[in-house]
């Protein structure tokens, strides 16, 4: 099995952890997400880490991330640079290792910092007049986002973190970033983007309202236009988990019956 890996040169002095990651991931730190993918957090000289497994991979993809495009991590981690290049904020970038077998891509693994910001959903049990500021702020960073062309394709509230700072404004953090697109998009671009956001719908509606004030679109047009593609997406996403179901007997045999 051939490994490749990369890490920031300021944490280079983690590169013996980091090599030895892809055996020993299931003995560091303590598993705080298990499911398609696997989360650990660990601590390392004095850094909080993060370290996120892509491990069920369709047979398919595992030729494609090997041969043809960047794999999840890779791109988890050339992502996270560029926001923070353009001055975004998102868990700093450690490393990413691929590991392939045969051609294949077997495991990949992305380790970033580990940031102390609640996930949106949080704002549910807020104070409505909280939530709405977080809303108003939200909106801002959002429409800062497509003015820069950035797109995060799953835009969704549990990859936007929050943390109010010591002036009474809210920070936000955006993570899960390996599947991101960089354009200058259109007004349709920018309402899909927003269709992954599942808030109740008076916060969606406010935060709707808020993003077309400051776009100087129609409101109305806005939040129709979204809610018609949030519509769309549910329809879609039914058929794709139908599919997926199918293409579960693509996954090595090991993986179905873990």
């Amino acid at each position: 099995m051939s490994v490749h890996m990369e890490i920031a040169a300021q944490y280079e002095f983690l590169g013996k952890y980091i090599e030895h990651l892809p055996i020993s991931f299931n003995s560091v730190g303590t598993a705080v997400h298990s499911g398609r993918n696997i989360i650990r957090i660990d601590v390392q000289q004095n850094v909080k880490l993060v370290i996120k497994s892509y491990r069920q991979i369709y047979i398919f993809n595992r030729f494609f991330y090997a041969n043809v495009v960047p794999s999840k991590a890779k791109r988890a981690f050339l992502y996270a640079q560029k926001l923070l290049n353009k001055g975004f904020q998102t868990p700093a970038p450690i490393a990413y290792i691929e590991c392939v077998k045969k051609g294949l891509m077997r495991d990949s693994y992305f380790v970033s910092t580990y940031v102390d910001y609640q996930p949106l959903r949080d704002i549910y049990q807020m104070p409505r007049e909280e939530a709405l500021k977080i809303l108003d702020q939200l909106a801002a960073l959002t429409w800062q986002l497509h003015q820069e062309g950035i797109y995060h394709k799953d835009y969704s509230i549990g990859n936007i973190l929050f943390k109010k700072n010591e002036q009474g404004h809210y920070d936000f953090s955006l993570v899960d970033n390996n599947r991101m697109k960089f354009t200058k998009g259109s007004f349709g671009d920018r309402m899909k983007n927003l269709r992954r956001l599942d808030l109740p719908l008076p916060m969606l509606a406010y935060f709707c309202q808020q993003y077309a004030k400051i776009s100087g679109e129609n409101d109305l047009l806005s939040l129709s236009t979204m809610l018609n593609y949030r519509k769309n997406r549910l329809v879609y996403r039914t058929r794709k988990d139908r599919i997926k179901h199918l293409f579960k007997w693509f996954l090595p045999f090991k993986e179905k019956n873990a």
